[in-house]
């Protein structure tokens, strides 16, 4: 694929470009997926207030958040464009973008070692079914674990052209669902005590 190969030489040019540049080129070719990068940022703030983490930790959670899903810019665009099911090679090149934003934040920022272990490990599951490292429990970093779970939230309570948008309620549901195989159980319980009243973000469908 052309823009696999176009990846190399973004990659080549990360030493040039800061965490925010590399945001700002991802706002450009995927405006949705930067516009969820916000969306889990602000969700990360307002667990973390819930949860009573400590301010250095709840920045680093923020900023993690608002960076994970920043190797997705260097994707091919067919990945977000098309309607049908992604194939089994599309998920291959989908399930790069964890290691490819950390190890693009490594070389071109000097962030926290935490925040870039959010980046690469925001997929991992506690079940150990998770990609890119298979890690398992707390194996996974803590803060990943938090982002895992705001990151499939929003995910769910957004518009996608290849998944139905969930409410708020089935969203939570699913969550439930899911503990202790994808999530960390204790994360999804404290997010639940969050009242739909601070979701105000999903309360406009226009997002």
């Amino acid at each position: 694929m052309d823009e696999l190969h176009h990846y190399n030489d973004l990659y080549r040019q990360a030493p040039k470009q800061n965490a925010m540049e590399w945001m700002e080129f991802l706002s450009r070719k995927y405006p949705a997926t930067y516009r969820h990068c916000v969306r889990v940022a602000i969700l990360a703030e307002k667990l973390a207030d819930g949860m009573a983490i400590g301010e250095e930790e709840k920045k680093k959670l923020v900023i993690g958040c608002f960076l994970h899903d920043v190797g997705k810019g260097l994707l091919p665009t067919e990945l977000w464009n098309q309607q049908a099911s992604l194939s089994p090679e599309q998920w291959d090149t989908l399930k790069l973008h964890p290691n490819a934003g950390a190890d693009l934040i490594r070389t071109s920022s000097e962030l926290n070692p935490d925040i870039l272990g959010i980046i690469r490990h925001h997929h991992e599951h506690w079940d150990g079914t998770g990609y890119p490292s298979g890690l398992k429990g707390e194996e996974i970093p803590y803060l990943a674990r938090i982002c895992a779970v705001l990151d499939a939230f929003d995910s769910m309570v957004s518009e996608h052209p290849y998944a139905e948008m969930k409410s708020l309620d089935e969203a939570k549901e699913e969550l439930v669902r899911c503990s202790s195989t994808q999530f960390d159980e204790t994360i999804v319980q404290a997010f639940l005590q969050l009242p739909n009243s601070m979701l105000g973000i999903y309360m406009d469908t226009s997002h």
